[in-house]
């Protein structure tokens, strides 16, 4: 009797023990699941008004349907995103609520479909990937956003977790609902294209090392039926894109795309970036010791551990070296959202190799867990001064000027891209045109315009009309509201002289277009005699950098005024 009281204590003990790892593991998930709720809450509750790339979205879900087609010439997705936009409007409206709530639940979905991903993998709750990627800003934000980056992701992990089903439980039905998830994977994101093909690239590598030739034939049979199914985009879409945009690209280094995507990756503090850096590491040389060697430490490898080190290596390789190579065809530049998928990629391998470097010891998991909930704590103490990032100020701009402009004033909006926001939210007195004027109902394809008409002619003659209006403004009295970076021509310098596109030094340059189109109207209204003050309309700290233009006021002089009286 007495010898068995010290083990019934220690059992009860034991069962105490892991009682509260279970209960502080419970309380750890529950913290990175409101913490990644919370901070896409945050974001949608601040973006304020749709930009430019939202509102272009939106106008071709509520243009003609059989005009869909021919849009999409003019848009970076293929059709899934416009159909499931086309869906949501004719339910609930294209107001910017509306369209807004449709763009946070595609960013919420980000949350289980990395959970769902995670448990097909064979692994436990994605304590690293929710942190590297469920609080990542640049997915908080421009995932969430009136886009279908968030769409592409979605798809990109179910397609993961679908192609993972596949290879270890291959049967009709499970070859079905892989044809159906890789279909709608292709037909949301141009670049999960490549990341499918990696993906099926890694199944079948594992599926080879298996001697599981079938496997590789349902594989590859699913793959070219995928790619038959974006044929129309190689055929009819991309090069009619490519025909308008090409020209206006400038030359982008490699490393220019590199220095931008370190930028995403720092983007929210340093506390990602070195978490990053650290757990990545891990997590390869596990990968590669576990794919190099069958055994570790003397002690045999799972099958399965095996394969899926086997299959993260290679779907990482097949996955950079098409990305890049994409990114490099696209020859755009590129802004944080291009790199979601590949941020994706990163997360997902990431989460792999964490996961069975843990399980080689594990104790180790009871620490990594509790590890990753600080590390979480600390980012998002430094991502949460991102998240109340607006959009865009030209709603807040439109708006304003609504009120303040008169009838007999001309508002002069330049780049002609700032119009597509303006014509959403202005409805003041005054006309108002871009510089050029583009055509309101046109602004999607603006670059066809300038392409095909305007810098086809030296640029004098292209805004001809545009500097004949703003005379008739002047003389009259009225005032020029100028919205975006102010025309000005430092004293002493000349006009920068172009002639018609393609100008023999600047090409299709549309910055140097622009400049030369600024330093006209300048000249132009010095020589008509104006006064120049700053408009301020106010706007929050932390706006899309890409869409925040300032606003000036240019009226004529008293003396010019009596001038025009007296003629």
């Amino acid at each position: 009797m007495a010898s068995s009281a010290p083990l019934q204590s220690s059992d009860a003990l034991t069962t105490t023990s892991e009682g509260r790892s279970i209960g502080w593991r419970g309380f750890a998930v529950l913290v990175m699941l409101l913490a990644s709720i919370t901070a896409r809450w945050i974001a949608h509750a601040n973006a304020g008004g749709l930009w430019r790339d939202e509102i272009h979205s939106v106008n071709m879900a509520t243009a003609p349907t059989d005009d869909l087609f021919y849009v999409l010439t003019y848009d970076s997705f293929p059709v899934l995103w416009q159909v499931l936009l086309r869906g949501w409007i004719s339910l609930f409206g294209s107001t910017d609520l509306s369209v807004r709530a449709l763009g946070l639940l595609s960013g919420l979905a980000v949350v289980p479909a990395l959970w769902w991903m995670t448990r097909q993998l064979g692994l436990s709750f994605p304590w690293w990937s929710m942190l590297l990627l469920g609080i990542d800003p640049t997915l908080i934000i421009f995932g969430g956003e009136v886009r279908g980056y968030g769409l592409g992701v979605v798809t990109l992990l179910v397609l993961i977790g679908v192609s993972w089903n596949a290879l270890q439980h291959p049967s009709i039905w499970q070859w079905t609902a892989l044809m159906v998830t890789a279909l709608l994977a292709v037909q949301s994101s141009y670049t999960n294209c490549f990341l499918l093909a990696a993906t099926f690239i890694g199944c079948g590598v594992v599926a080879l090392s298996r001697r599981r030739y079938l496997v590789c034939v349902g594989f590859g049979t699913v793959g070219i039926l995928s790619a038959a199914s974006m044929l129309p985009y190689a055929i009819y879409v991309l090069p009619r894109l490519s025909a308008v945009i090409k020209p206006f690209l400038p030359s982008i280094s490699s490393w220019t795309r590199v220095r931008v995507f370190r930028n995403t990756l720092a983007w929210g503090g340093i506390a990602r970036e070195v978490i990053w850096c650290v757990i990545g590491a891990i997590a390869t040389r596990e990968v590669y010791r576990r794919v190099c060697s069958r055994t570790f430490n003397q002690r045999p490898q799972s099958e399965s551990d095996q394969n899926l080190a086997l299959f993260a290596m290679t779907f990482f390789w097949v996955s950079t070296v098409g990305f890049w190579w994409y990114m490099n065809f696209l020859g755009a530049h590129t802004a944080n959202w291009y790199y979601m998928p590949y941020l994706t990629v990163l997360a997902v391998t990431t989460e792999i190799g964490i996961q069975l470097w843990l399980k080689r010891r594990p104790r180790r998991e009871n620490w990594g867990f509790r590890l990753a909930l600080v590390a979480s704590v600390l980012v998002c103490a430094e991502v949460a001064s991102t998240l109340p990032y607006r959009m865009t100020s030209v709603d807040l701009v439109a708006r304003n000027l609504s009120s303040r402009v008169r009838e007999g004033d001309l508002v002069l909006v330049m780049p002609w891209w700032y119009g597509i926001p303006f014509d959403r939210y202005y409805n003041g007195p005054a006309k108002w045109m871009t510089l050029p004027d583009v055509d309101h109902d046109r602004q999607h394809n603006g670059y066809q315009e300038l392409y095909q008409r305007v810098m086809r002619l030296p640029p004098a003659e292209a805004i001809q009309s545009e500097l004949a209006q703003i005379d008739a403004v002047l003389l009259a009295g009225g005032k020029i509201w100028w919205v975006g970076p102010p025309p000005y021509l430092p004293p002493g310098e000349e006009p920068l002289q172009l002639t018609a596109a393609p100008d023999p030094k600047y090409g299709w340059s549309e910055t140097a277009y622009f400049t030369a189109w600024q330093h006209m109207v300048f000249q132009h209204m010095q020589a008509i005699g104006v006064t120049t003050s700053e408009h301020l309309v106010p706007r929050p700290k932390l706006i899309n950098v890409l869409e925040d233009p300032p606003v000036y006021v240019f009226q004529p002089s008293r003396a010019e005024l009596k001038l025009s009286a007296s003629e």
